[in-house]
This record gives structure tokens, C-alpha cells and sequence, in this order.
């Protein structure tokens, strides 16, 4: 079993670097964020681990049915509808495959455990 604590820390040189959102299906709208991410668990269509991404807005077509929670930092996140809502340390989210969002990172970086699942 791997834990996240809120009150702990997860070193830098513990993710790997993922370069540009847009490597991965990611439209950069504005800034020049990065993303990073440690895999903890892969299995089938399933993934699970720790994500980061820097300042920046980007607009994600879900690949993948993801819950997570917010470790540090914080994130807006504005679905197709115009609903928006920032995302701080404790707050999770769900979004389904398939859905558009605009993920917005203000501060410096926000991290966030994850839990992906990929339908085909």
C-alpha cells in the first residue's frame, strides 16, 4: 500500500519529467507549463501515482476516466458547460473519458495523486 499524506512531501527527483502537456494530447492556450508524473501502479487500463504540472493554461481531452486528489498547490478546472472551481490540498475531482476541460495552474505548481482508467 502507498500512501499520500497532505503533511508530507514528495521530492522533486521522485517524478519524471513529461516535458509539454501537448506531448501528451494536451492544447497549450496559455504560459509554458510542464508536467511531470511518478507511476506507482500499471495494470491493464489502470494507472494510479503522483502528477505535476507547472503554471500554465491547457485544454485536455480526457483519454481516461481519472478521480484525484489534490496534494499541493492548487488548479481551476472549467468543464464544457463554463463551471469552474479551483482545486486546493485535500480536494478531489472526478472527470470522465472523454470530457474537455481547461486546466488552469496559477501558482508555481500544483501536485495531485491520481487514479486513471482507460475504456475502450
Amino acid at each position: 500500500m502507498r500512501t499520500y499524506p497532505l503533511s508530507g512531501t514528495i521530492a522533486d527527483h521522485e517524478l519524471t519529467d513529461l516535458g509539454d502537456p501537448a506531448g501528451l494530447g494536451g492544447d497549450v492556450v496559455s504560459g509554458t507549463p510542464r508536467i511531470s508524473a511518478r507511476m506507482d501502479f500499471m495494470d491493464g487500463g489502470m494507472t494510479a501515482g503522483i502528477f505535476e504540472a507547472t503554471t500554465g493554461t491547457v485544454r485536455i481531452h480526457f483519454p481516461f476516466t481519472e478521480h484525484a486528489t489534490i496534494l499541493e498547490g492548487e488548479v481551476t478546472i472549467t468543464d464544457e458547460e463554463g463551471r469552474a472551481h479551483t482545486y486546493r490540498p485535500g480536494d478531489s475531482y472526478l472527470i470522465h473519458q472523454g470530457q474537455v476541460v481547461l486546466w488552469e495552474v496559477e501558482g508555481p505548481r500544483v501536485r495531485k495523486s491520481f487514479f486513471n482508467l482507460v475504456r475502450s
